[in-house]
């Protein structure tokens, strides 16, 4: 028999795969722990096929035991559905593992819960599943998502799980191509969903952020009760991002108190340096040297507590902190992450080449060697604020050099932009 090989998730096939597959596993272990929304099949079914991609084959049986009792609590469409993925998934390991009389008895199993022709019932709910799997995965996925949760509600308007998925995609897509027609539909989808799960706190500080320019009050106060009610630390740190502006000291307790209910959760180091630097910029003259001794002291704790996590961001925050002391041990981080840059997801990489672009350009004041860093981290097509960030400062720089190297710079960005990937197409990248 020939032997099937999955179609891979992560199709770089490097260490970059690897560090994506980790990044994602974590976002979808903390989602599985705090949101019982009827999405827990499908998350536990992405996370046994990221575990069996990465070969744990225990830890694969284990999410699809688990989604197995998750789907017995579910009603009978929802769980005759997520059977199928699940039986399919347990076909799968089985067939990997040479196991084939395993393989096919799953395979009997799915042959019994729905012979031909299938089930219509069930396309709804296969939908969802799809949808919130895609979802879990990145955020560009949003529009393949809001698809995939429209045909399952044109099949079943009322089933409010489907509107609570759809209004999560809308906000996806919006946060990804910023369209404002976009963000109108998904307000008006997250607002039934807040307003018929009150416990949703994923939905409610979505909510907050999309209302944050049409209703500050209302965002402010979703904000508020999310950091206080709920223990997702997803939640808790969009919370802080956004109490930020107002307090850091504020924004600071919030993801201290995430980090003790999950310490291994990358994301909220992540965030918790970048409240440093606001509190370190923001500070009075006289407080600057201390906030940096402590930032500089907690980042250097946190990086070598957790060698086994995705640190780069708060690497790259602890190099500047740094810089601000002694220039040549910020670069040294510089040239430690890009010796090792095949590790490095893109946009950690794009970050580096941005963090060093602006150390050649305030520290050493090279501006060519800012310019090929600036470009550098242009040229990876990931939609991210760094990137958009190196735009903004090649474009600054084009008003401050002769007029052939500035229509050089407008030359390479208009190229760039010619040869991004068609889900580019349609989006403001500055």
């Amino acid at each position: 028999m020939e032997e099937v090989q999955a179609k891979p998730l992560f199709p770089d096939g490097d260490a970059t795969s690897t560090a994506k597959m980790r990044h994602v596993l974590q976002k979808v272990a903390v989602e599985i722990k705090h949101t019982p929304h009827q999405n827990q099949a499908a998350l536990l079914g992405l996370q046994a096929y990221l575990y069996q991609l990465k070969g744990q084959t225990r830890e694969a049986l284990q999410s699809l035991k688990d989604a197995e009792e998750q789907e017995r609590k579910d009603e009978q469409q929802t769980s005759a559905a997520g059977a199928l993925i699940i039986y399919g998934n347990y076909a799968w390991i089985h067939y990997l593992r040479a196991s084939y009389q395993e393989a096919e008895s799953y395979l009997e199993r799915i042959q019994q819960l729905c012979p031909a022709p299938w089930d219509a019932r069930l396309v709804p709910y296969i939908q969802a599943q799809k949808g919130w799997s895609l979802l879990a995965i990145r955020a560009r996925n949003g529009e393949r998502a809001r698809e995939c949760f429209e045909v399952a509600l044109m099949l079943e308007p009322g089933n409010r799980y489907f509107h609570a998925g759809l209004g999560m995609a809308l906000y996806s897509s919006w946060s990804y191509f910023w369209y404002p027609d976009i963000a109108r539909k998904a307000i008006i989808q997250l607002e039934r969903t807040v307003l018929e799960q009150p416990s949703n706190y994923r939905a409610k500080i979505r909510l907050a952020k999309l209302l944050e320019q049409v209703d500050i009050e209302r965002s402010i106060s979703l904000i508020e009760e999310s950091a206080e009610k709920s223990s997702d630390p997803d939640v808790l740190k969009a919370s802080a991002l956004f109490c930020l502006r107002r307090s850091t000291e504020r924004a600071i307790e919030i993801l201290q108190r995430a980090l003790q209910q999950d310490p291994g959760y990358h994301l909220l180091y992540q965030a918790l340096a970048k409240s440093y630097k606001v509190q370190w910029l923001n500070a009075k003259k006289e407080d600057k040297n201390n906030i940096l001794e402590a930032a500089i002291k907690d980042l250097k704790q946190i990086l070598q507590k957790h060698p086994d996590l995705d640190l780069v961001f708060v690497k790259l925050q602890l190099a500047e902190f740094y810089g601000a002391r002694d220039p040549a041990q910020e670069e040294k981080i510089y040239k430690e992450l890009q010796e090792r840059k095949d590790t490095l997801s893109p946009k950690g990489h794009q970050a580096l080449n941005l963090y060093w672009g602006k150390f050649f350009l305030y520290k050493k004041k090279s501006l060519e060697e800012a310019k090929a860093k600036f470009m550098d981290g242009y040229k990876i097509p990931v939609l991210t604020e760094q990137r958009k960030e190196c735009a903004q400062r090649l474009i600054k720089m084009t008003r401050y050099c002769h007029s052939d190297d500035a229509d050089a710079i407008h030359r390479f960005i208009q190229d760039t932009n010619r040869h991004l990937p068609t889900e580019f197409s349609g989006t403001n990248l500055d």
